[in-house]
């Protein structure tokens, strides 16, 4: 009754027969082609293939991108079986005449450009010869020195200069190496040592070069991408290290502390409008004392901007340091804020410290950075040992006698009462006349022209006149200020006035008649009239 093979042998007849229909239907669609197609002629050579058939439905499928790839595929075999090019050297190689004709008419591009040699001033040299101090002898004459910035007489200290010969007797004249290669002496880690206690600071780190301390400070914890604004009358040396830093960099106007908030709120919205991928360093950077002005800075105004805007403050003291504040520890002492109100503080020694070199104070973890990163102190050869017993002996000398700044502090007042008179009184008379720059209690004053040519080397050498005549009527020792042809925004040309604790008023009185009798002369008035007055 029931038989499985039988069964299964009409399942497999019933699955044939459905099989073989559905290839007939397969079959058929593919003869009348997908909806949409006109026939099945394209696929018919799949089915019964002929020459022709193929060549029809080759020529259907052929589009762009079967065109584009063919001519690669081409251009690849052409590039394969190209002959490579070996260049005939025989050929192409030149005589010796030719070469000599080549390297008589090549012209190199000079060094210095024809613009910066137009903003060089040629000046005569002077020779001293003997030593700098309150008195100073230029080519056999001695003068009163009022172009030096040995502000506290520190060059004439008799215990100094005891100190640096037993020095010279111990360690010699140099150390004849970089710092980290057996250049650092005991003597150098004192004077950090003093240093950083007499500004009150964590650490402080000393450099060979004062003109390199800033430029060497400031790429060491700047670079591209970060934000910079400084004050526009800022010295070479720290235009300097901002050019190395390759940060982005805003001047604001002189010690104009509404200028510098307009820059710092236009950097604030910025940040809000586009936030900055990747975080970046922010400095304000400027100078306690302006050396090219005589200027004082507005420190406290300026470290309360920058603290607003979560700026740091990288302060410049060479010309505050022994002249701004109760002891001389600069522009923080003078605005009363502690020097851990800002971030870093560089300053030369070749100022107030009877030395060379420069040093900069912070914290411990921003000195270390500098020993490994900045390129002045990795490079150099250390500073002298004796020139760093000069320092430590002139911090001494500060710290016990300040009566050295009192006295610097008066005569720089009386100084600038006198200049101011004879300012007047020379204004009154002539066409041209002079303009007193420089604040009251600053011991560096700047005289201006006050119209002035708009020629930096007329205007140069009237001024230089002006000394030469004072130095040769009165003995008075002074200097046209001195710019690179590529420092930015060079002050205009004056003659800058360095006032010391050593001078005396009968010193300041015969400096001030004689520069007003000079004046006269060289603006063509009689100096008789001016004597007379």
């Amino acid at each position: 009754v029931f038989d499985p093979r039988r069964r299964a042998r009409e399942g497999d007849v019933r699955a044939l027969s459905a099989g073989g229909s559905q290839r007939g239907e397969r079959v058929q669609s593919l003869r009348e082609g997908p909806v949409g197609m006109s026939s099945g002629a394209e696929l018919g050579f799949l089915l019964d293939p002929t020459v022709e058939q193929l060549f029809r439905a080759l020529a259907s499928r052929v589009d762009v991108h079967f065109f584009i790839e063919a001519v690669f595929v081409i251009v690849i075999c052409y590039l394969l079986f190209q002959k490579a090019y070996t260049p005939n050297k025989s050929r192409d190689k030149l005589s010796a005449h030719e070469i000599d004709e080549l390297c008589h008419d090549w012209q190199p591009e000079p060094l210095v450009s024809e613009e910066m040699l137009a903003g060089v001033v040629h000046r005569p040299e002077r020779v001293v010869t003997g030593q700098c101090g309150r008195l100073i002898t230029v080519a056999g004459v001695e003068a009163i020195n009022f172009g030096s910035f040995d502000f506290l007489n520190m060059t004439a200290e008799e215990s100094i200069k005891d100190d640096c010969e037993k020095t010279i007797r111990k360690y010699g004249v140099g150390s004849c190496g970089p710092r980290g290669f057996y250049g650092t002496i005991d003597v150098h880690l004192d004077l950090e040592r003093d240093l950083a206690g007499f500004m009150g600071t964590e650490a402080g780190i000393i450099y060979s070069y004062d003109a390199c301390t800033a430029s060497s400070v400031i790429p060491a914890f700047l670079k591209r991408g970060d934000i910079v604004v400084r004050d526009e009358a800022i010295c070479y040396a720290i235009q300097s290290g901002l050019d190395l830093s390759r940060a982005f960099v805003k001047e604001f106007r002189h010690n104009d502390v509404a200028d510098l908030q307009r820059i710092l709120e236009i950097v604030a919205r910025n940040d809000e409008e586009k936030p900055p991928k990747v975080l970046n360093r922010r400095f304000i950077v400027v100078e306690g004392l302006y050396q090219n002005t005589g200027m004082v800075c507005p420190l406290k105004e300026i470290v309360a901007l920058a603290d607003k805007f979560k700026f740091r403050v990288l302060l410049e003291e060479s010309m505050a340091l022994g002249t701004l504040g109760a002891t001389g520890r600069g522009c923080c002492e003078h605005w009363g804020l502690p020097t851990t109100a800002v971030s870093i503080v560089c300053a030369s020694m070749s100022t107030c410290l009877a030395s060379v070199g420069g040093f900069a104070v912070a914290d411990a973890p921003i000195t270390s950075h500098q020993r490994l990163s900045s390129t002045g102190y990795c490079f150099s050869a250390s500073l002298p040992p004796y020139n760093a017993t000069a320092a430590i002996s002139a911090l001494q000398v500060m710290q016990k006698d300040v009566g050295r700044i009192a006295a610097l502090r008066r005569n720089a007042l009386a100084m600038h009462r006198m200049l101011q008179d004879m300012v007047e009184k020379l204004s009154g008379k002539e066409d041209e006349s002079l303009l007193l720059l420089g604040e009251d209690i600053s011991p560096i004053k700047h005289l201006h022209l006050v119209t002035g040519s708009g020629n930096r080397a007329d205007d140069d050498s009237k001024l230089h006149a002006i000394c030469d005549h004072v130095l040769a009527e009165a003995a008075c020792a002074l200097v046209v200020a001195d710019y690179s042809p590529l420092e930015k925004n060079a002050p205009r040309p004056s003659i800058r006035l360095s006032v010391t604790s050593g001078h005396t008023e009968e010193h300041l009185e015969r400096c001030v008649t004689a520069i007003g009798a000079a004046a006269a002369v060289v603006f063509n008035t009689a100096t008789g009239r001016w004597g007379s007055e």
